[in-house]
C-alpha cells in the first residue's frame, strides 16, 4: 500500500518540471501552466466528493485496481501528448484517479496498522505523499538534465512503477468486507462522523497552512525560478521541490511520538519561518535563501500534516475511514489548487515576485490561526 501511495504522488509531481518543456515546444500562454496544475487538483476533489468513500462499501482492493488502471491511462496520454489539450485531459484523468487512490490507500494503511501500534498507518500515510512528491519531482528534474528526450523516460518509468503497484494490489489482502450502500455513497458530500468533527475542524486551519506552503513550491516554482531568479533548470525546479518534501518526510519520522499540541507548535513555527524566509528570498532575488526556506517550510508541512492525520483519524471507526480521509483531502486540495489559479490570474498584472510574496504572507496568517485553534481544541479535551 505504501508503494502504491508513493507511486501515485510521484506521478502527480513528475510533470511539474516538464511543463516548461511543453511550453517551449508548443508556445502556449503561461496561464495554461497554472491551469494544468489546478485541473489536477479539482478533478481530484470531484473524486473525493463522489467516490472517495466507496471503498468503505466495495472494499479497498477493487477500488485501487480501478484507480491504478486510470492512472496508467493518464500517464500514457502524457507520454504521447502533442499539444496542451492532451496534457489537460491527462491531468484531469490523473487527478480523478489520484483522488480515488488517496482516500482508499490511506484507509487501507489505517486498517493494516497492528494493534500494538495503531499510529503506524497514520505515520506511513503521512510520509508517503511527501516521499512521492520528493521522488517524482527530483527524478523528473534529473532526467530533464541528463537525457535529450526526457519525456518518454519519465513517463515510461512511472508507468512501469504503477504496473508493479497494480501487481502488489492484486496480491494484497482485503481489509474490509463488502456491504450495501456503495451507490448511495456516490452522492457528492463530505462524510465526517459526529465524533470526528471537532478534531477535523480544529486541525483543518493548520492544514491550510501546510498546503499553501506545498502549493507555492509545486505550483509556482517553475515561474519563480524563471521570472525572479532567472534560472532555467529542471534540476533546480525538481531539487527545491525535493528539499521541501524530503525534509517533510524526514520530520514525520522524527516527530511521530509528538502529541497533537507539540506537532501544532513545531509545525506553526516552521511554516511561519519558512514562508518568511521564502518571501525575503524572492524580494532579494536569492535562490539559495529560497531553498533554505523550503527546507524549513517542509518540516512544518510534514509535522503539520502528520499531526492532522493522527489527530482526526483516531476519532473515526473503520467503516468511516475512507470518508473521513476524503473530507480531509478535500480541505488539502482546495488549498492546493485555488491559490495557484488566483496566482496565475494575477501574475500578468502584479508579476511573479509580488504574487509569491503574497502567497507567503497568506501562509503565515493561516499557520498562526491554525496553531491558535488547535491549542484551543486540545485545551478543551483536557477540560
Amino acid at each position: 500500500m505504501a508503494w502504491v501511495s508513493v507511486a501515485f504522488v510521484a506521478a502527480s509531481a513528475a510533470p511539474s518540471p516538464i511543463y516548461v518543456l511543453y511550453q517551449a515546444a508548443w508556445h502556449f500562454d503561461s496561464w495554461l501552466l497554472s491551469l494544468a496544475f489546478s485541473i489536477y487538483a479539482f478533478t481530484l476533489l470531484i473524486a473525493l466528493l463522489t467516490v472517495g468513500s466507496v471503498s468503505d462499501y466495495l472494499g479497498r482492493r477493487p477500488v485501487l485496481i480501478g484507480a491504478v488502471i486510470a492512472e496508467v491511462i493518464a500517464l500514457g496520454l502524457l507520454l504521447t501528448a502533442t499539444d496542451i489539450s492532451h496534457v489537460l485531459l491527462a491531468r484531469a484523468i490523473q487527478g480523478f484517479a489520484t483522488g480515488v487512490a488517496t482516500s482508499t490507500v490511506s484507509a487501507a494503511l489505517a486498517d493494516l496498522s497492528p494493534k500494538r501500534n495503531r499510529q503506524l498507518g497514520a505515520t506511513v500515510g503521512s510520509i508517503t505523499p511527501l516521499a512521492g512528491l520528493a521522488a517524482g519531482s527530483l527524478a523528473s528534474g534529473l532526467i530533464i538534465q541528463a537525457v535529450d528526450a526526457p519525456i518518454p523516460v519519465v513517463f515510461t518509468t512511472l508507468i512501469a512503477i504503477l504496473l508493479v503497484g497494480l501487481a502488489l494490489v492484486l496480491i494484497a489482502p482485503e481489509t474490509i468486507p463488502r456491504h450495501p450502500g456503495a451507490v448511495r455513497s456516490l452522492l457528492p458530500r463530505l462524510h465526517v462522523p459526529a465524533q470526528s468533527r471537532a478534531a477535523f475542524l480544529a486541525s483543518s486551519f493548520l492544514n491550510i497552512g501546510v498546503w499553501l506552503t506545498t502549493s507555492l513550491v509545486l505550483g509556482l516554482l517553475p515561474q519563480i525560478n524563471r521570472d525572479v531568479f532567472d534560472i532555467h533548470s529542471g534540476i533546480v525546479n525538481g531539487g527545491i521541490i525535493a528539499l521541501l518534501t524530503g525534509s517533510g518526510a524526514i520530520s514525520v519520522v522524527l516527530t511521530r511520538s509528538f502529541t497533537a499540541m507539540q506537532s501544532a507548535q513545531v509545525s506553526a513555527v516552521a511554516l511561519v519561518a519558512g514562508a518568511a524566509i521564502e518571501g525575503v528570498a524572492v524580494a532579494t532575488v536569492d535562490v539559495w535563501l529560497f531553498a533554505a526556506g523550503a527546507v524549513i517550510a517542509g518540516v512544518g508541512a510534514g509535522v503539520g500534516f502528520s499531526g492532522y492525520i493522527r489527530l482526526v483519524i483516531q476519532t473515526a471507526e473503520p467503516d468511516d475511514r475512507a470518508g473521513v480521509f476524503s473530507a480531509m483531502y478535500v480541505v488539502s486540495y482546495l488549498t492546493f489548487g485555488i491559490p495557484v489559479i488566483i496566482a496565475g490570474i494575477v501574475l500578468g498584472t502584479f508579476g511573479t515576485g509580488p504574487a509569491a510574496i503574497g502567497f507567503c504572507c497568506l501562509t503565515i496568517a493561516a499557520s498562526l490561526t491554525g496553531f491558535l485553534v488547535v491549542s484551543r481544541y486540545t485545551q478543551s479535551l483536557k477540560e
